[in-house]
């Protein structure tokens, strides 16, 4: 195996579309944050079959500590006849605390294999800001720069694009219910609402019967065998 070349092609930067954004550190008035890039997890499972091949890698996830995991992505070396694993891990997600944290969790350790590494070297850049249940989002993406960009790649837009988002007061369908501790929407789609609610039925009697966020989850201790 030519390490070389497969290591090129596992740097090789992605799509604006394959990218997500996050807000990292506030200002104090909470009007402005940095904006931090991440690369998503389909974008890194169609970068691992595309240099190895669907059945040429694999993940594995293990519990580490309390609510958190390390993710372990492995491939295959045919020089060795054996699978070489690199590992990273992540802490429970605020929004979908288990999905959140594999999510995490596997971006991490994509980064070990050169995945996506070359976002952090992008310059900081902060965005206005707007709050989004107890947390923060970006009211506009920001512009990656073109070494940042892939060969060839010519957008449509070189400026930033606003984020397509319900209108205000407008939720999504299936997103509206909140938690009955704090009153905020347990989900941001209908899929991450429709899990937080089965994961709450499956725990009726750790939650005392109640819908609740996943921050609020926290606050509800697992009740040690009698």
């Amino acid at each position: 195996m030519d390490w070389g070349k497969i290591q090129e092609k596992l740097r090789e930067p992605f799509r604006p579309d394959e990218i997500e954004w996050r807000v990292g550190s506030t200002n104090k008035e909470k009007t402005k944050g940095l904006a931090l890039a991440y690369v998503t997890n389909r974008a890194i499972q169609d970068r691992l079959d595309e240099v190895f091949g669907p059945a040429g890698w694999q993940n594995e996830f293990r519990p580490w500590k309390d609510n958190s995991q390390i993710c372990g992505i492995g491939v295959w070396d045919d020089d060795k006849q054996q699978w070489i694993y690199k590992w990273d891990g992540a802490d429970d997600s605020n929004l979908d605390a288990i999905k959140g944290g594999l999510s995490d969790a596997m971006k991490r350790a994509a980064y070990q294999w050169g995945i996506g590494r070359y976002l952090y070297k992008i310059p900081q850049t902060w965005c206005d800001i707007e709050q989004y249940g107890s947390s923060y989002r970006l009211k506009e993406i920001p512009e990656l720069p073109e070494w940042a960009l892939p060969k060839g790649y010519t957008p449509n837009n070189s400026k930033g694009t606003p984020i397509n988002r319900p209108k205000q007061n407008e939720a999504s369908p299936g997103t509206n219910i909140q938690c009955q501790d704090c009153n905020k929407p347990i989900g941001t789609t209908p899929e991450q609402t429709e899990r937080v609610i089965k994961w709450c039925k499956s725990h009726a009697v750790q939650y005392q019967n109640k819908v609740l966020c996943p921050a609020c989850q926290k606050k509800y201790p697992a009740r040690k065998a009698q």
